[in-house]
């Protein structure tokens, strides 16, 4: 979702935010190998942890010009040790890729203790891969766990230095990308910048359309060396969003695709589907990424896709009589089922939903007072992609998890390219069983990763406007005095970075790590924030400071 807001406060406040054309640069995406690394120049990764084991990725080129190793079938060997140097070793096999899976290979490696750090690797054409480290989930009782929670990594817009910190973190279980892992626009979109527009030079140049261009755009961004080191250091656990597909995409199309000159939709999300299936170190089940992982009796991870399985259509006007039909869902009639099973079911502590879009209430029509050329209705219309837009199937779940009395449910988001968090009550607004100083009446809490590196609120649409939204949008605003997001308990609306979420038996705490410069491949972070959810509390109240690390602390990979 490309934040909508723009659309008021850019077209309102400034006449045009033009970004002049500019010659491609002259070379391929070879050029971006690391010879050093050949033929692995895509890096290792790992992902979606079990008990007893994980799925480990890669990449082989074959050398050679691509064409000629189209239909060639590489031998490939890989091995699981217990230590960096691959000598203590606990499995191995060997397999074969071809160009019919663009030359990728995924493994998934079972029968290993569960809760203990494993590392990796690859051997093709008589080379070896980077070794890469990873971690089996437990199934036992944990102290703590951590995710690192991430989304929204535009190539252009930024470095891709959040990953190279997260990638330095020592005591992370996995990361989470809750979506936008790639943006299928062309090179030269507006979201470019101008800084370093011709040092993150996109392939293909073009939209993505076919599977030639997902797949070429996915080894675009693993050749990136943050994003590869660290994928080489901590399972990731990916669900797509809309960019994986096309802005605002659903089960029948998007907003960013023309049947007339881009094909069938259905032919598009396939080759999407395919492509993302193919380069993510996720468990295939079909075409579907809907699934669940535990990590003991602490935690269950449930992980969701509010995309492409079963949402309905985009409403584009809140006044719609449509908007709040029974009929209208996000997840379509099978996953609804099975996520209320989901919740029903699990015996652990904390409930996770990986989650793409807002699942709270985002009040936004009192901001109609900072533009008088526009009115409130036209504010709410332009956030109906996220869950406001389907608020019948909301409160649907709202109520399924009060009253099947369903604790310690939280909620990780991205999409929106803002950091906020909130207690999940529905309505907020008019609800006296909801009270926000205690939390009472909410039924779960919700935490909103900022962009890695996509463009947010004050670049969007400048530091004056996306100031002044900031400081109201959680607040008492005049001349009413009434706060509109009562809920929201933290916003930040003009920093990129992450969050790290802490899971104990006592709370959860989601930190917030924002990226000093983003257009620098290295660069520090700073914690900006931090909110702790005590257990069974479904309120959020401000940490004094991170949570603390884990007590064991894993050796890198080299």
């Amino acid at each position: 979702m490309k934040p909508a807001i723009l659309v008021w406060l850019v077209a309102a406040f400034f006449a045009a935010f033009t970004h002049p054309a500019h010659s491609q640069i002259p070379f391929k995406i070879q050029d971006l190998y690391d010879p050093e690394l050949a033929p692995f120049y895509h890096g290792v990764a790992s992902g979606d942890p079990l008990p007893d084991g994980f799925i480990i990725w890669t990449r082989v080129t074959p050398p050679g010009k691509p064409r000629a190793t189209t239909n060639r079938r590489v031998p490939v060997k890989w091995t699981v040790a217990t230590d960096p140097t691959l000598s203590q070793i606990v499995a191995s096999g060997n397999t074969l890729t071809s160009g019919a899976r663009d030359f990728t290979v995924k493994i998934d490696v079972r029968g290993l203790t569960a809760g203990q750090t494993y590392y990796y690797g690859f051997e093709a054409f008589g080379q070896q891969s980077l070794t890469g480290k990873t971690k089996t989930a437990p199934n036992g009782p944990v102290d703590q766990l951590k995710f690192a929670v991430v989304s929204c990594s535009n190539y252009e817009w930024g470095y891709f230095s959040g990953y190279e910190q997260i990638s330095r973190r020592t005591d992370i279980d996995a990361v989470i990308h809750v979506g936008d892992y790639i943006y299928e626009y062309p090179d030269n979109h507006s979201y470019s910048s101008e800084q370093i527009r011709d040092e993150r030079v996109l392939f293909p140049h073009n939209e993505t359309v076919t599977l030639k261009h997902y797949r070429t755009r996915y080894a675009n961004y693993h050749l990136d060396p943050n994003l590869r080191r660290a994928h080489q250091q901590h399972p990731f656990i990916a669900i797509w969003d809309d960019h994986e597909f096309a802005n605002n995409a659903w089960k029948g199309g998007a907003e960013n695709h023309n049947p007339r000159k881009e094909g069938r939709w259905k032919t598009r999300k396939a080759a999407a589907i395919r492509a993302y299936l193919e380069w993510m170190p996720i468990r295939e089940n079909g075409s579907s990424i809907v699934r669940s992982l535990s990590y003991g009796p602490l935690m269950d991870l449930v992980l969701l896709d509010t995309r492409v399985e079963g949402r309905n259509i985009q409403i584009e006007d809140v006044n719609s009589p449509l908007l709040y039909s029974p009929d209208r869902t996000m997840l379509g009639a099978t996953q609804k089922e099975w996520l209320k099973d989901e919740l029903r079911s699990s015996t652990a502590k904390w409930k996770i939903l990986g989650n793409q879009v807002i699942f709270s209430e985002f009040n936004i029509a009192y901001a109609a007072a900072l533009d008088p050329l526009v009115t409130g209705d036209f504010l709410e219309s332009q956030f109906l992609d996220i869950w406001d837009g389907y608020p019948a199937e909301r409160a649907e779940l709202v109520n399924f998890i009060e009253t099947e009395d369903v604790e310690n449910v939280v909620i990780l988001t991205g999409d929106i390219h803002c950091s906020f968090a909130f207690e999940v009550a529905d309505p907020v607004l008019g609800n006296p069983a909801y009270d926000p100083a205690t939390g009472a009446g909410a039924v779960a809490v919700e935490f909103v990763t900022p962009s890695l590196s996509a463009a947010n609120f004050d670049e969007e649409m400048g530091e004056f406007f996306s100031g002044l939204l900031e400081d109201s949008i959680n607040k008492p605003f005049p001349p009413t005095g009434v706060n509109n997001n009562p809920h929201m308990k933290f916003a930040d609306l003009d920093r990129h970075g992450y969050l790290v979420l802490s899971v104990t038996e006592q709370q959860v705490q989601a930190d917030y790590y924002y990226l000093e410069d983003i257009l620098v491949p290295q660069t520090t972070e700073v914690w900006g924030a931090g909110m702790i959810s005590a257990s069974g509390s479904n309120h959020l109240v401000p940490a004094s400071a991170p949570a603390p690390p884990k007590n064991v602390q894993d050796t890198p990979a080299p």
